[in-house]
């Protein structure tokens, strides 16, 4: 019996064709030790019997039936159905384990300054097994909004977040196919810290079956992302150092030669960092300008990365050999 004295928690997982995997991430979730939560199951118009697994488990999963239109759309409908304090996003082939819920309220309810928070996790292949062991960093509100710039840290899947936040920042981006996660987690910087509990509360799943992605549109769809989110953050003075001067070029120059940097170096993606050091050198061409080296050095640095990559590579399969 769910005890009404305690927040709310209500997991919302959206599925698309996955008879594969649904049953034992649903059972993750009743099998939890938090008693007050409620289970939204969102079919995003499967063609499988996807709808059948939800409804074998009758009143103890709400299960929401729509078409296709991708995840965001999912977990829109399933948080506007939702009656809980918090929200909690399973994807359809990931697990909670069983504390996962008792310990994430625990911690927002004693350190009300977060109001969300994220979890280490495991990945686990098609069978269960475990592959490897995720300790995810933490940093500050600021700190947090550069460092997803470099790489997603935060897991989707175990994640816990207040009400009130969607409230602030509004629901996913519907338009947005693969990186609904990541910006969400930009929104929601820009207003609010989010903490780390430093367990492993989660499962990840890593299979074959997983939705096959076209890699070009992936990395399109993130860099437009990326460089939207970067001129709202710019206006939010996000970046205070670059802005403390007001909008004066050179200022804003040393901003986009940030991004490149981070764009190169962590994420390889050479021809948009370029794209960005030639954004600074426009606002400040003077020879003082780093992105004027930088803009020369990055095609050198992608030769000699992808060159140490083949050669690691091909020292790799002599040794399997």
């Amino acid at each position: 019996m769910a005890d009404k004295t305690l927040p709310k928690v209500s997991v919302i997982i959206p599925v698309y064709n996955g008879t594969n995997y649904l049953h034992e991430a649903i059972d993750s979730v009743l099998s939890q030790t938090y008693p007050n939560h409620e289970v939204i199951v969102v079919d995003d118009g499967s063609t499988d019997g996807t709808w059948a697994v939800i409804q074998s488990y009758g009143p103890q999963v709400r299960g929401i039936r729509k078409e296709n239109g991708g995840v965001a759309s999912a977990l829109n409908s399933g948080v506007r159905e939702s009656a809980g304090d918090y929200i909690a996003w399973l994807s359809h082939d990931d697990l909670f384990l069983a504390s996962k819920l008792e310990r994430q309220v625990e911690f927002l309810q004693r350190l009300p300054q977060f109001k969300a928070s994220y979890t280490d996790y495991y990945v686990i292949d098609e069978d269960g097994r475990i592959l490897g062991e995720i300790e995810t960093p933490w940093y500050p509100r600021l700190e947090a909004i550069r460092a997803l710039f470099g790489r997603v840290y935060m897991n989707g899947s175990t994640m816990l977040i207040g009400r009130s936040c969607f409230e602030k920042t509004g629901l996913f981006s519907e338009g947005l196919r693969y990186t609904q996660d990541i910006e969400m987690w930009l929104r929601l910087l820009r207003h609010f810290e989010i903490g780390r509990v430093p367990e492993k509360l989660g499962k990840q799943r890593v299979h074959f079956a997983q939705g096959s992605r076209n890699l070009e549109s992936h990395t399109m769809e993130t860099q437009e992302m990326f460089k939207r989110m970067f001129e709202d953050l710019l206006t939010d003075q996000v970046f205070p150092e670059f802005l403390s001067c007001g909008d004066e070029p050179k200022v804003k120059a040393r901003a986009y030669t940030w991004l490149g940097d981070t764009m190169a170096f962590h994420r390889a993606w050479y021809a948009f960092g370029r794209e960005q050091y030639r954004r600074a050198i426009s606002l400040d061409p003077s020879w003082q300008n780093p992105a004027r080296r930088k803009i020369v050095f990055n095609p050198i640095w992608s030769l000699l990365r992808f060159s140490y990559r083949r050669l690691r590579s091909a020292l790799f399969r002599n040794s399997s050999r």
